[in-house]
């Protein structure tokens, strides 16, 4: 490395500073640069997340369900059916009370069925159906994988398994099922609405914009390199 005097009197030579001139303007269109790859990131995620929080219909769900859509929101319109409906036991409502799920069968105006997690009931309390046409938003969520093999025992069940359902209401069922956040109309002695096992999933990260972010601040310190680097020669080769 050269005296620092032999530096800074090379930095100072019209040469060098017309150098150094141009490396501010290239350094500042490489951060301006970077921060628009940055920026459209950002746009790109606020973009995708607003898309896969926007409720959709659930007949526009394709068959069987993707793991993206797990978490979505759903709406539907039908009527549920009254015998086809079963109860979860040992839930906990959001008070930590015990007590019972309730699933049941909706027809939806396409003609359609899928399982709906009504909500919480204490337990041994009554409830009923609601009769017509209502409307619903939920969350979609995947058929439970684990206890597998548990089956309906008194109008009871283990897990919600769309296959399971379906085999026990003797109807074809959508994959899946919806855990109700509301109704219209709303019966007074509705269950008590349950939060979703899984909620929206995460979108995945546009890396191809971010590398192209870090790519411009990386080529601004390259510049620097470069300059400080051509100082040094241009220091040697003097003496």
């Amino acid at each position: 490395m050269p005296p620092s005097s032999d530096f800074w009197r090379r930095a100072k030579t019209p040469a060098s500073i017309l150098a150094l001139l141009s490396l501010i303007l290239v350094c500042v269109l490489f951060f301006f640069l970077g921060k628009w790859q940055w920026d459209r990131t950002q746009v790109i995620l606020d973009a995708e997340r607003a898309a896969t929080m926007a409720a959709v219909s659930v007949s526009e769900i394709e068959q069987p369900l993707d793991p993206q859509d797990y978490g979505r929101t759903v709406t539907a319109t039908g009527s549920f059916i009254d015998s086809a409906q079963v109860r979860i036991g040992s839930r906990l409502s959001r008070e930590s009370i015990a007590g019972d799920w309730i699933v049941s069968a909706l027809e939806t105006q396409t003609g359609q069925l899928i399982a709906v997690v009504r909500g919480w009931v204490p337990q041994g309390q009554l409830f009923t159906t609601p009769v017509g046409t209502v409307s619903l938003e939920g969350v979609l969520q995947p058929n439970d994988t684990f206890y597998a093999s548990g089956s309906d025992s008194g109008g009871e069940i283990v897990t919600i398994d769309s296959q399971q359902l379906s085999q026990l209401w003797n109807a074809p069922l959508l994959d899946g099922y919806v855990v109700m956040q509301s109704q219209s109309p709303m019966e007074a002695d509705s269950p008590e609405s349950v939060p979703p096992t899984i909620s929206t999933a995460e979108v995945a990260f546009p890396l191809q914009n971010f590398f192209y972010a870090i790519q411009w601040w990386v080529f601004a310190l390259f510049a620097v390199t470069i300059y400080i680097r051509w100082l040094v020669v241009g220091v040697k080769l003097r003496k």
